[in-house]
């Protein structure tokens, strides 16, 4: 039974924690934020001292139970954004948001990539096949539109070899040979 001001305090963060985690993936500082954004709307009557001390306390309470886990984050974060076609300075550029540490990030896309000999190209190709760029572009092309489709892939992070790469391929089936070829190892 609670019955001190301090524990109801802690309490409602617990709730919230379990609230937001039960619909969404967080790091510890994601989690960190949304339980401070809360106890400023939520919790005004309570002390900052008293209410930092809740916020740290239901933190490490969420890590013990297994319900954040950076590392488990940084790894989910890292192959979503592979499949979908993201390069390795935009996934750390996402991660460092999340207070993820370059070397837990350097691990996350590391075992993202496990299965493929060239993550990188192989994220650079499905970013061209969803954008419909380079060897996916159906319409006739010229140097502008070259530069353009060029520039797409490097605003993406991709480096300037890696996207005359993936630029170079002629047609589909070279790409999809490509990346069934990176795929095998």
């Amino acid at each position: 039974m609670m019955t001190t001001d301090r524990s109801r305090a802690e309490q409602r963060l617990m709730n919230k924690a379990v609230h937001y985690l039960g619909r969404y993936s967080a790091s510890r500082q994601r989690l960190r934020e949304v339980l401070q954004r809360f106890a400023m709307r939520k919790l005004e009557a309570h002390e900052e001292a008293e209410v930092a001390r809740a916020i740290d306390a239901v933190l490490d309470d969420c890590i013990r139970l297994g319900y954040v886990d950076d590392a488990a984050f940084a790894l989910s974060r890292a192959r979503s954004k592979r499949r979908s076609g993201g390069s390795a300075l935009a996934i750390r550029r996402s991660l460092a948001e999340h207070a993820i540490g370059r070397d837990l990030a350097d691990e996350a896309l590391a075992e993202a990539d496990e299965s493929t000999s060239d993550g990188e190209l192989a994220a650079a190709l499905r970013l061209a096949a969803r954008r419909r760029i380079g060897p996916y572009f159906t319409r006739e092309s010229d140097d502008d539109t070259y530069r353009k489709q060029l520039a797409s892939l490097a605003r993406a992070g991709f480096s300037f070899a890696t996207a005359k790469a993936v630029m170079a391929l002629g047609s589909v089936d070279e790409a999809e040979e490509l990346a069934e070829s990176l795929r095998q190892m």
